[in-house]
């Protein structure tokens, strides 16, 4: 019993995890602090392991593919990342 209880604190937790995860990636994306290109990729990442974290990504990823077309589909921009530029 107590291992059954173990196990479904760390499935919980691992949720929240994953959820916090998908949320900052979506929010970095739509501040320009990482490219569209480079939030798809990390989301495609966690929505790769397994059909639930795909539903749960899904909803940002279509939110970056929004800002993808409003960046004139530069998946690459980053407008609000700083530059290192000298």
């Amino acid at each position: 019993m107590h291992e059954k209880s173990n196990q479904n604190e760390v499935e919980r937790r691992s949720l929240a995890v994953e959820s916090a995860l998908v949320n900052l990636i979506g929010d970095l994306a739509m501040r320009g602090v990482v490219s569209a290109d480079e939030a798809e990729s990390v989301l495609a990442t966690i929505a790769g392991s397994s059909e639930r974290s795909a539903a749960r990504a899904a909803g940002v990823r279509t939110l970056v593919e929004q800002l993808r077309k409003l960046r004139r589909n530069d998946g690459l921009s980053a407008p609000g990342a700083p530059s290192f530029k000298a």
